[in-house]
């Protein structure tokens, strides 16, 4: 019997880089009797995104979801299209993501390796260097290097992740509250909650490019602000609402703490959180 496995992607006017990322999703090999389908939500790219790839992969479905649409709330619009058919799998992909040829077979024989409760978490690297997947212990620790087995996490990168239609009946979508960043880390550990078992990939399947922080000390103050407020900054509400979640009252005042000195004395914080 054929299984379905639902690609999730948001994109955002970077057309090369997810035409690349696509050529390598459909030249990789599926197991047998598997099937994919490639969901996309395109925020209103003004180069072209939504005509190009709709012209060039006529077997997607692409949506145009409007303006300052961010990753988590593009994947929410995505993930809505495709349980209409429920499917077997749904699978997460960043567009700046390039798996490996075996990535797909790879990341079907982890699952099917350890526990049907569970999630499985590509690990990418660039330059032999692992840049996401997932974390153990710490938020602010390096990724997992891929040991040859699948390995339990905590925190998970929602760059390439397998989560199966028993899963998602079980947790659901992502979290609502969020526009952009913090929504896959939230996913993973809303999954521990309901007893889900979460794993990165015995090998790498691919490379991605690690997205540097922002230098709020090369800013000016007015400049800080906005860069602290916007989607791909550290929102104070989306923040406080995930410490609140996972980490009670505690750790929200010391992340409020933590943004007012990144704000008004940035050069402090910096040689505090390199300690």
């Amino acid at each position: 019997m054929n299984k379905s496995i639902s690609v999730l992607m948001t994109t955002f006017n970077r057309v090369e880089t997810t035409i690349k990322c696509l050529d390598a999703l459909f030249k990789a090999d599926l197991p047998e009797n598997y099937t994919l389908n490639v969901i996309i939500s395109d925020s209103n790219s003004p180069d072209n995104t939504f005509e190009i790839l709709k012209k060039k992969f006529p077997s997607i479905i692409i949506q145009n979801v409007g303006n300052n649409i961010y990753w988590n709330q593009g994947m929410i619009q995505s993930w809505n299209e495709a349980k209409k058919s429920d499917p077997d799998f749904y699978l997460w992909l960043n567009d700046d993501t390039f798996i490996n040829r075996d990535a797909l077979r790879n990341i079907i024989k982890d699952y099917f390796l350890v526990s049907k409760d569970s999630i499985i978490v590509g690990a990418t690297h660039f330059n032999n260097v692992c840049t996401y997947g997932g974390r153990f212990s710490k938020l602010d620790e390096r990724p997992l290097v891929p040991n040859g087995k699948p390995t339990k996490i905590k925190y998970i990168n929602g760059n390439f992740v397998l989560i199966s239609r028993k899963v998602f009946n079980k947790i659901g979508e992502l979290d609502n509250h969020y526009s952009h960043s913090l929504g896959d880390i939230d996913y993973g550990l809303k999954a521990t909650k309901h007893h889900v078992n979460l794993y990165i990939t015995s090998k790498y399947v691919g490379e991605c490019i690690i997205n540097n922080k922002i230098d709020f000390t090369r800013f000016g103050l007015k400049e800080r602000f906005k860069l602290l407020i916007s989607p791909k900054g550290l929102p104070p509400k989306e923040y406080l609402y995930f410490n609140l979640k996972y980490f009670g009252f505690g750790k929200a005042i010391i992340f409020m703490c933590a943004i007012s000195f990144m704000i008004f004395i940035p050069g402090i914080y910096k040689k505090i959180t390199k300690k």
